[in-house]
């Protein structure tokens, strides 16, 4: 599957927010497919997934078959050992949890003290459409609102950027008109709807993404570093420190 603008973005934001982070061990909620996990394993990061869909924890396990001795898949929150990793890592999940700080707070159960907290969100409530709705989300966050609730689970040191402009004020806009008539997402709940997010893109959306090449792409991740200070852009990426 082609990657959507938007997560090429995201990874290079990712990037330069962690570039200088030393390889440990991680646990990534809300993992999906585990294409992320891929990108800190092969920075030579080692940890655990986790994800409520048995469907993406089958994928991972299948992804990662061959590096089982780096990467283990839990079925369980219970089956991870309580303050040991090094990074908690949860990208575009947040904006999927009813009760985000209830369950955050749980996530945090699991990161050593002094460790590193990486997450990445949708920004803006103003911009929530159609595209959010057929994905699960139930909210997009403010920059100020994501300021409080990782103060609000005693996160320190806390570095947000707002990532994405200019080309995700289209990219949002023509996505939300492309699916704006789909009805395939409709029969599912909010739950399943957040599963499949992860897994595959209305069918719509697949085939814009085959008209779009990364190498098209590349030239905004440049671009956006301009206004990671502002908040322009379509999605936020924090990292913080569990005292």
């Amino acid at each position: 599957m082609k990657k959507q603008p938007k997560l090429i973005l995201r990874e290079s934001t990712v990037w330069d927010m962690t570039r200088n982070f030393i390889p440990g061990s991680f646990v990534e909620m809300g993992a999906g497919t585990g294409h992320m996990a891929s990108l800190f394993l092969a920075r030579g990061f080692h940890g655990a997934c986790h994800d409520m869909g048995d469907s993406s924890r089958d994928l991972i396990r299948k992804r990662f078959e061959n590096d089982r001795d780096r990467l283990q898949v839990v079925d369980e929150l219970s089956d991870l050992s309580v303050n040991y990793f090094d990074y908690l890592m949860a990208f575009e999940v947040l904006e999927h949890v009813p009760e985000d700080g209830e369950v955050l707070s749980q996530w945090l159960e699991y990161l050593k003290s002094g460790g590193t907290f990486i997450a990445s969100v949708p920004a803006h409530q103003r911009k929530f459409g159609r595209s959010d709705e057929i994905v699960g989300h139930v909210r997009r966050y403010e920059r100020l609102q994501m300021q409080k609730l990782l103060e609000s689970v005693g996160l320190k040191e806390i570095k947000m950027v707002n990532y994405g402009y200019p080309i995700t004020e289209l990219t949002r806009t023509l996505s939300n008109r492309i699916v704006s008539g789909d009805k395939s997402y409709d029969s599912l709940d909010q739950k399943q709807k957040s599963i499949l997010s992860a897994q595959t893109k209305p069918l719509a959306i697949k085939k814009m993404l085959s008209l779009v090449s990364g190498r098209m792409v590349q030239p905004f991740c440049h671009l956006q570093r301009w206004f990671y200070r502002w908040d322009l852009g379509d999605g936020l990426v924090v990292v913080a420190k569990k005292p």
